[in-house]
C-alpha cells in the first residue's frame, strides 16, 4: 500500500467524520482560499473567471461562484499528482468549530502539511506583525499536537512541514521570523515556513 493511502487508512480511524471532509485533488495545479463568509472554512478553487473576476468553490455540495476574485489571498499548490486536502475550520471542517487551530492540511505521497491563513492583517506595525505571526504558529501547533495525539505521532513516514501564509508586505526572513521558525524546529522537529505555494516532490 502507498503512503498516500496509508495516512488515509490511519486518519480514518483517528477522526470519526474524517470521510465527510477529505477531499481528492488530482490536478497538478491548484489553489486554496479561506472564505470567513462561507463558514470561516478553507476551500479548493475549482475555476477561476478572470474576464469578470470571479472564482467558484463547491460549498455544500453544488458549485457556488464568488465575486471579487484576488490572487494574493491564495495558498498554490504545484507539481502535484494527488493531494487530499481536509478542512480543519469552518462547519464543515475536520474539527468543525473548534477554536484556535490552524486553516487547513495536506497530503500528498511525499508530505503532511499544516497551513494557517493570516492573509487579512492590515497593519505594518512591527509590534503587529508580531502577534499575527504568533497566533498564526499558536493555531498551527494546537493543531499538530492534537493529530500528534490522535495519529499517535503515525504519519505514515510522511515528512511533515508547516506554512504560514501572511500578506506580502511583511517583511521576510527578518530577525522576529527567524527565532520563530528556529524556536518551531527545536519544538517540532520540521521546518515552519512563511510562503504561500507549495511545490510538491
Amino acid at each position: 500500500m502507498s503512503k498516500f493511502e496509508d495516512i488515509k487508512e490511519l486518519l480514518a480511524t483517528a477522526f470519526d467524520n474524517f470521510s465527510d471532509v477529505l477531499q481528492i485533488e488530482m490536478r497538478s495545479e491548484f489553489s486554496v482560499i479561506d472564505l470567513k463568509d462561507y463558514g470561516g472554512q478553507s476551500f479548493i478553487i475549482i475555476n477561476i473567471q478572470f474576464d469578470d473576476n470571479t472564482f467558484t468553490i463547491n460549498f455544500n455540495g453544488n458549485e457556488t461562484v464568488i465575486t471579487d476574485f484576488d490572487s494574493t489571498k491564495l495558498f498554490n499548490i504545484s507539481n502535484a499528482k494527488m493531494v487530499g486536502f481536509i478542512p480543519i475550520d469552518g462547519k464543515k471542517g475536520l474539527l468543525r468549530k473548534v477554536a484556535r487551530r490552524c486553516d487547513f492540511v495536506f497530503f500528498d505521497e511525499n508530505d503532511f502539511c499544516f497551513v494557517e491563513f493570516k492573509l487579512n492583517a492590515t497593519s505594518e506595525q512591527e509590534r503587529a506583525i508580531r502577534n499575527n505571526r504568533k497566533e498564526a504558529i499558536d493555531q498551527l501547533t494546537n493543531t499538530i499536537s492534537w493529530f500528534d495525539l490522535k495519529l499517535e505521532k503515525n504519519y505514515a513516514g510522511l515528512n511533515l512541514e508547516a506554512y504560514v501564509c501572511t500578506p506580502e508586505f511583511y517583511p521576510r526572513f527578518n530577525s522576529s521570523w527567524i527565532a520563530f521558525a528556529k524556536d518551531f524546529l527545536e519544538e517540532y522537529g520540521f521546518e515552519l515556513f512563511e510562503i504561500k505555494n507549495k511545490i510538491c516532490k
